[in-house]
């Protein structure tokens, strides 16, 4: 695994880029001095002129994680230093009111979509001392009451994370785990919640920094060191 956790000269891949935190994990990681990136999006005309301002830098590239086609056509680009999955569904349904549709639909694009970008950029990565960032939630640690099948996809998630650890040691792995977020999937929730900006900074800086595990806003902070940090309470 590569000493060098800095992203100066760096190209990476970005899935789910075209909004929310997504679109700030692009800014962020210009700011912090990437030279590339591909932004990832089931629908690149959904960027319209948004990655203007970046040049030629920033690259729409359709990219489905369910797609296997998708995928595969993106894994042969050669130069990606940093994967960033990003791409992910909420499934704000409670358990028994869920259907087995939903919960694979879920699965699908939570789990089952960063595994196929472990199988198609791992080897890459490994041999190139690369990166894999996995932006997971807060419910993948503490149930999400009334959204218990989107917490399981996510805690899969972080299964996965340490699956990577384990079969690739050359690749860098950092899990963030953030809380409530001002995004289009959390506006109907009167909770205060933490900007994207502010979340995608603290998710670069956590990597750049070396930490495996990144709690990126104060709510998650909290829900840390209250609950996880003192599982046995």
């Amino acid at each position: 695994m590569s000493d060098d956790r800095s992203f100066e000269g760096k190209t990476l891949l970005i899935t789910g880029a075209n909004r929310g935190l997504g679109a700030a994990l692009v800014e962020a990681a210009f700011a912090r001095g990437a030279a590339k990136i591909y932004c990832g999006a089931r629908d690149v005309v959904s960027f319209g002129s948004a990655l203007d301002r970046f040049g030629g830098g920033a690259i729409p590239v359709a990219l489905d994680v369910t797609n296997d086609a998708q995928v595969a056509a993106v894994a042969a680009l050669s130069d990606i230093d940093i994967v960033v999955s990003n791409a992910g569904v909420t499934h704000m349904v409670p358990l028994l009111e869920t259907t087995l549709d939903g919960a694979r639909a879920t699965m699908e694009t939570n789990f089952f979509g960063p595994l196929r970008l472990v199988y198609a950029f791992g080897p890459h990565l490994d041999a190139r001392g690369g990166g894999f960032i996995s932006i997971l939630s807060l419910a993948a640690l503490v149930p999400a009451h009334g959204a218990e099948l989107y917490s399981a996809s996510k805690a899969a998630g972080t299964m996965l994370g340490h699956a990577v650890r384990g079969a690739m040691p050359n690749v860098a792995v950092s899990l963030a785990y953030p809380g409530l977020m001002d995004t289009d999937m959390m506006r109907s929730s009167d909770f205060a919640k933490t900007s994207p900006q502010e979340i995608a900074a603290n998710i670069l800086d956590g990597w750049a920094a070396g930490e495996t595990a990144v709690f990126p806003d104060l709510h998650s902070q909290y829900l840390r060191d209250a609950f996880v940090g003192r599982p046995q309470e």
